[in-house]
C-alpha cells in the first residue's frame, strides 16, 4: 500500500483546513501526519484515519525540542514515502525534509540552502501579492499539493441547525480582527432573539475571560442566565463537544470557525483587517460571512494598520443586525439584505475547483477578475468547465499571471 506523509507545522486553524489534502491521500494509502505536538489530540479527533508524528515547533527552541525533532528524523530514515507533503514554508520543516529522496517532496523542499517552492506553489504566493482578486481558499490551496483531490463537496458536511444552541468565539488571535465588544454583544443579543432563547456558549482561550466577563454583563438580565462561559475551560475534546450541533457560530476568522464547518455547524463570521474569507473562508455549504471590502482590504496583518481600524465601522448600527436576522430567518431571506458601503455579505458554496463564496449583498468591485483567476485555476489543474470562460482576459490579470513560466506548465504538474 502507498504511503504518504504530510507536514503541518502550523496552528489550530492550518491543521482543520489541510482536510481535502488528507482526504485525498487516505483514497490512496495509508496517511501519516506530522504536527506540533501540542496538536496531536486534536489531530486524533479530526483525522482518525492517519498516523500521527509529532513534533517540537512552537514556543522557544530548547535542547529538548531539538532532541524530539531528531527522535523523529531519526524514525523517519527507517521508513519510506511514495510522497511527502510540506504545506509550510517553514525553515524547520523544510530542513526535516532533507532526509527524504527531493524527487518526493512537494510543496516546500530543500535546495542549495534555500528553500524552494514547487510550481503549484509559486501560483500560491503569485495569488498572495494581489489578495484581493485571490479566488483560492486555503484548503483547495493545499488540496492540490495532490493530483485530483477529492469533490469538494464531500470534504465538509452541508451546514445544519443542530439543536443545541448559540456559540459565541470571543476573539481571533490578532485583535484588528475580532469585533468590537458592543458589536459582538448585539449581534449575540439579535441570533438569541431569532432563534428563540436558545443557550449561549462563550468559546475561547483563557486570555479571553475577561472579554467574556465582560460580554456577559452587557447582555440583558434575563439572556445572562441562558449563558455558559467555556473560555479556557475546554481541552480539544471539549471543544469539539461544544461546538458539536450547535444552531449556529458566531465567529471571527479563528480555528474554531472552522473545526465549526469541519462539524456542519453554520457558521456566521465576521471579516475585517487581514482575514480575507476568498482565501481562509469556513469550507462548505451554507454558510454565512460578512466582509469588511474597504479599498484598503484585506490588509497585511504584519504591518501597522495607518486607518485605525476603519474598516471596522460598517459593523456598526441597525443595518448588519437586521441582515442577521434575515439571514437566521432563512428561506433566502439573505438576498433582500442591504449594508453599509464597504461590507458585503456572502454565503459560502463549492464548484468543481473548491470552496466557492456567493454574494448576497453589497457590492464587489473585483468580481470579473476575480472569476478570470478561477478560470485560469481550473484550467491550471486540468478542470474542462473553465474552457469557455477562458476567451477573454482583463490587461490587468493577463500582464500579472501569464509572464509567469509556471503557467505554461501541463495541467498536474504541481510539483
Amino acid at each position: 500500500m502507498p504511503s504518504y506523509l504530510v507536514l503541518q507545522a502550523a496552528r489550530f486553524g492550518d491543521l482543520v483546513q489541510t482536510k481535502r489534502l488528507l482526504l485525498t491521500l487516505a483514497v490512496r494509502g495509508e496517511v501519516h501526519l506530522a504536527v506540533d505536538e501540542g496538536l496531536v489530540p486534536l489531530a486524533r479527533l479530526l483525522y482518525p484515519f492517519a498516523r500521527l508524528h509529532a513534533l517540537a515547533v512552537h514556543g522557544a527552541p530548547s535542547a529538548v525540542a531539538l532532541d524530539k525533532n531528531r527522535a523523529v528524523l531519526a524514525h523517519w530514515r527507517g521508513m519510506s514515502f511514495d510522497g511527502v507533503y510540506n504545506c509550510n514554508y517553514s525553515p524547520l520543516t523544510t530542513a526535516l525534509c532533507r532526509v527524504f529522496p527531493i524527487e518526493t517532496v512537494c510543496g516546500y523542499r530543500p535546495e542549495l540552502g534555500r528553500i524552494a517552492r514547487s510550481p503549484w506553489a509559486r501560483i500560491g504566493f503569485t495569488l498572495s501579492a494581489k489578495r484581493v482578486l485571490t479566488p483560492l481558499n486555503l484548503v483547495d490551496f493545499w488540496a492540490y499539493f495532490a493530483q485530483d483531490p477529492v469533490p469538494p463537496s464531500t470534504v465538509n458536511p452541508t451546514a445544519k441547525p443542530g439543536g443545541r444552541g448559540l456559540g459565541v468565539v470571543l476573539a481571533g488571535r490578532e485583535a484588528r480582527r475580532s469585533l468590537p465588544l458592543p458589536v459582538l454583544a448585539d449581534l449575540t443579543q439579535t441570533a438569541f432573539g431569532i432563534l428563540h432563547g436558545p443557550k449561549v456558549y462563550l468559546l475561547g482561550q483563557r486570555a479571553e475571560q475577561p472579554l467574556a466577563r465582560q460580554l456577559l454583563r452587557s447582555l440583558p438580565v434575563g439572556m445572562q442566565a441562558r449563558v455558559e462561559d467555556l473560555s479556557g475551560k475546554t481541552d480539544w475534546p471539549g471543544l469539539v463537544e461544544a461546538l458539536s450541533g450547535l444552531d449556529a457560530v458566531i465567529t471571527p476568522d479563528t480555528g474554531s470557525m472552522h473545526l465549526a464547518a469541519h462539524l456542519g455547524v453554520p457558521v456566521l463570521a465576521f471579516f475585517l483587517s487581514s482575514a480575507w474569507l476568498h482565501e481562509t473562508g469556513p469550507y462548505g455549504e451554507g454558510h454565512y460571512v460578512w466582509q469588511a471590502a474597504r479599498a484598503c482590504a484585506p490588509c497585511l496583518e504584519s504591518a501597522p494598520c495607518p486607518c485605525a481600524t476603519s474598516c471596522g465601522q460598517p459593523f456598526v448600527g441597525s443595518a448588519i443586525l437586521r441582515s442577521l436576522a434575515l439571514v437566521l430567518g432563512g428561506k433566502g431571506r439573505a438576498r433582500a439584505v442591504t449594508l453599509p458601503l464597504g461590507l458585503q455579505l456572502w454565503q459560502t458554496a463549492t464548484d468543481a475547483l473548491g470552496a466557492k463564496a456567493l454574494l448576497m449583498a453589497g457590492e464587489d468591485a473585483h468580481a470579473r477578475r476575480r472569476a478570470e483567476v478561477r478560470a485560469l485555476l481550473m484550467a491550471q489543474v486540468g478542470l474542462p468547465q473553465a474552457e469557455d470562460a477562458l476567451e477573454a482576459w482583463s490587461p490587468e490579470v493577463q500582464e500579472w499571471f501569464f509572464k509567469d513560466a509556471d503557467w505554461m506548465l501541463p495541467p498536474g504538474r504541481y510539483c
